[in-house]
């Protein structure tokens, strides 16, 4: 933890930091509690997330990092005449139909609690809901 009261996270670039012959280092030497406040102005806060929770939004980012790459690099190549970056642009406008269709399904009361298999929605789906609850 710096002095600052701020936990210190290693780089995420695959190079050694600037003035450092040491790769960053390994994810099992991340940090695995979180200080009991964090500075704010004038004010301690405690945190408002857990360990648990950083991790697991890491790996959706990571997930979403992953489907983005799987989109732009088919198999096959992308069509004659097509970007990489359109074939982006074009998936995400059929993300955004299917998290509208996905939302305006009807639901039993009990299935946003009891998230399942069956109720949880495609990657896809999940990702334009994560860009709705940024916004």
């Amino acid at each position: 933890m710096s002095s600052a009261g701020q936990v210190g996270l290693p780089s995420t670039s695959s190079a050694p930091p600037e003035g450092s012959e040491q790769p960053p280092p390994a994810y099992a030497e991340y940090p695995t509690e979180l200080p009991t406040t964090f500075p704010i102005g004038e004010h301690e806060v405690p945190p408002l997330v857990n360990v648990t929770d950083l991790q697991a939004h890491l790996r959706l980012l990571g997930a979403f990092d992953r489907l983005k790459y799987t989109v732009q690099h088919p198999e096959d190549g992308p069509p004659p005449g097509m970007q990489r970056e359109h074939l982006w642009i074009l998936f995400l406008n059929m993300a955004v139909q299917r998290f509208e269709a996905f939302m305006s399904a009807t639901w039993p009361n009990n299935a946003v609690v009891a998230s399942t298999e069956a109720t949880m929605p495609p990657l896809d789906v999940l990702m334009v809901w994560h860009t709705y609850l940024l916004a």
